[in-house]
Order: C-alpha cells, then sequence, then structure tokens
C-alpha cells in the first residue's frame, strides 16, 4: 500500500507543467506566506518494542521576514499503532518554531524550539509519558533534478539527544504550487538510557501567497514636441542600435572569460561615441524565482557598468535596465537555450 501510494504521488507530478524550485523553500520575499499541508506514516521504535506505523497530519506555516530571514512554524503527529495485540502504540505530536536564514538558492540555515509529545501506551505494562523542550539548529539543502523536479534534504540536531532529518523530491505545479515526497527519520531521548525513533514516509502540498516582486524599471521617452514651422528643421528621431551580447554562466553576475573581447569593444565603441547613450538590458534562464533573478540580471547589469566605468566611460552615457527571465531569446528547456538566455544586451542610442 505505502508503495501504491507513492508510485501514484510520482506520476501525479510528472504529468503537471510549472516552474521550478519547490518546497521547502531555501529564499524567501518578505511578506509573503507558505501554507504546507500533508500526511507522514511514522512507525516508533524504543528499546526492543516497536509499532505498526499510522498515516498523521503534519502542516505549517512560513512567513517572509524580509528577502533573508523567515518565521516558521511546523507540526507533525507522532501517533503509531499497535504491532500486535500485546504491543504498545504512540500517541504524541511535534511543534517546531524557527528562525531561517537563506544562505543562496540552494542552502538555508535554520535554528529554533522543537516541543515532542513522546506518549507510549503498552497493553500489558505501565504508560509513559515524555514532553522533550528541544533547541535544534539546522541545514536545508536543497537543487534541480530535471525541469520542475528537486531533490531536497534538511537535517538538524538538538538537545535531549534529539536528531533529525528528511529526504526526498519536489515538484512545482506552478511557480506558487508544488508538492514533494520523501522519507522522515525524528531520534530523541526518552529515559537517560534510551531514544525513542521514529521514521517514516512523508508527503506534502505547499502554497505561497502574498510578498512583492521588484518590477523592472520603465524609462519613459519624452513625447516629440510639434512640428516647427517650414523653416525649422524636423526633430531628431532617436533609434537602438544593437551592438553586443555579454553572456554568463549560471547563477554567476559576471562575464564569462570568453566575453573579454566583447567587454572591450563595448568600451571602444562608448568612447568613439561619446554623444551617445548605450542602454544596458540584464536578462536570466528561466531557473529560479521572478525575485531571484531580477536581482541576479540587474547584477549582471552593474557589474558591466562598473567595468566600462573603470576602462573611462563616464556613468552618464550608460542607461541601466533588467527584465530577470521575462525576455528570453531562445527556449528555457534545454541547456544551449538557457546559456542562450543568460545575457546583457548592450544598444546604442542615437
Amino acid at each position: 500500500m505505502k508503495k501504491k501510494t507513492l508510485a501514484i504521488l510520482a506520476v501525479s507530478a510528472l504529468c503537471v507543467t510549472g516552474a521550478a524550485f519547490a518546497t521547502p523553500q531555501t529564499t524567501f520575499e518578505k511578506g509573503q506566506t507558505q501554507i504546507d499541508l500533508g500526511a507522514w506514516n511514522p512507525k516508533a521504535e524504543v528499546s526492543d518494542v516497536s509499532t505498526d506505523a499510522k498515516w498523521n497530519f503534519q502542516g505549517g506555516l512560513t512567513y517572509g521576514l524580509s528577502d533573508k530571514w523567515a518565521l516558521q512554524y511546523q507540526y507533525y503527529g507522532l501517533k503509531t499503532e499497535k504491532s500486535n495485540e500485546t504491543a504498545g502504540y504512540t500517541d504524541g505530536n511535534e511543534h517546531e518554531v524557527n528562525l531561517l536564514y537563506s544562505l543562496n538558492k540552494n542552502f538555508a540555515l535554520y535554528g529554533g524550539w522543537n516541543r515532542i509529545k513522546n506518549s507510549f501506551v503498552y497493553t500489558t505494562a505501565k504508560d509513559f509519558e515524555k514532553t522533550n523542550n528541544v533547541a535544534q539548529l539546522g541545514l536545508v539543502a536543497k537543487a534541480p533534478l530535471a525541469g520542475n523536479l528537486d531533490i531536497y534534504g534538511k537535517a538538524a540536531v538538538g538537545t535531549q539527544k534529539t536528531a533529525m532529518w528528511e529526504a526526498g523530491l519536489g515538484y512545482a505545479i506552478t511557480k506558487d504550487l508544488d508538492i514533494n515526497a520523501g522519507y522522515r527519520y525524528l531520534n530523541t531521548k526518552v529515559t537517560d538510557d534510551n531514544n525513542i525513533t521514529y521514521k517514516g514516509f512523508i508527503a506534502g502540498l505547499s502554497y505561497r501567497f502574498g510578498g512583492s516582486t521588484p518590477v523592472a524599471p520603465v524609462v519613459e521617452t519624452p513625447a516629440p514636441e510639434p512640428a516647427p514651422v517650414v523653416e525649422t528643421p524636423a526633430p531628431h528621431v532617436y533609434k537602438d542600435y544593437y551592438v553586443d551580447s555579454i553572456h554568463f554562466d549560471f547563477d554567476v553576475d559576471t562575464p564569462m572569460a570568453s566575453e573579454q573581447a566583447k567587454l572591450d569593444n563595448f568600451v571602444s565603441v562608448a568612447k568613439a561615441n561619446p554623444g551617445n547613450t548605450f542602454k544596458l538590458v540584464g536578462n536570466t534562464d528561466a531557473k529560479g524565482t521572478d525575485t531571484y533573478n531580477n536581482d541576479l540580471s540587474k547584477r549582471r547589469v552593474t557589474n558591466i557598468g562598473n567595468y566600462a566605468i573603470s576602462k573611462g566611460v563616464p556613468a552618464a552615457q550608460m542607461q541601466a535596465t533588467y527584465r530577470g527571465m521575462n525576455d528570453p531569446v531562445s527556449t528555457n528547456d534545454t541547456e544551449q537555450g538557457r546559456a542562450d538566455n543568460r545575457r546583457v544586451d548592450i544598444f546604442m542610442h542615437k
């Protein structure tokens, strides 16, 4: 039955379309909220006693305090079933409150408090209950596998001899909705000599809303002056002339080494045309969120502009804008297409 459930989840994930970077979160948007809903199927082991697995509710909320920090609450049921008529079962739960910090789009650190209620009910012996208040530190890691499919892992250690890890796959249905399936392990102290272990399959769905996505600045061109009298020359009509495109490696804001000749050519053209403005337009491929890619394209433009300034091109001669992943010149379904889209386009305005 467990294998059949996981197979259904995997097939469902491969039959939908969307954007990459699925749960759990390693990047955040200020004011954005993520809701997690799902279930996990733990069995418990303590000393030489074990139980059968049982499906429990699991869920949580994550709120972006900034583009780097987020506050998170998570709940996991810890109920299991008797493996036979003389065995026991558990009837506990777990509450986590964590503060998360994004290192980059692949890694996030977290720390906080974890309340683990361990309640074991025996049939032929005395019941026991122990609640651990655990201070914990952990790491979340995530990387794209193919298309909209990610692999993820998270691990933490804490007081009360506590350790936790989870690993699995996530699939983005849209940029704000994704599903995940994996395996979770929790081990914590119940007596001076013994720990209790909960482990089993886990699956869930996450939905994000709110937050603010920066919008690329729009440069307005003044309306042309009314046509003058016949003896006055007609106003000059300005046009953009394509100069070149500088390309970048994946998730890098400095140009590829092979683009040096293009950079130097841009500097030469700009110096040879001091009366003309040059537009620098930043772009990325479609991997990652709108927020991250807008910032990445902006940094690429900034680095190109700073290089030109260092070579004697006045800052006033350049006009910067960025479009993130919203203006591809090639398909984002192939590696070559994505490489073509990681660029800063340069236009001469005259």
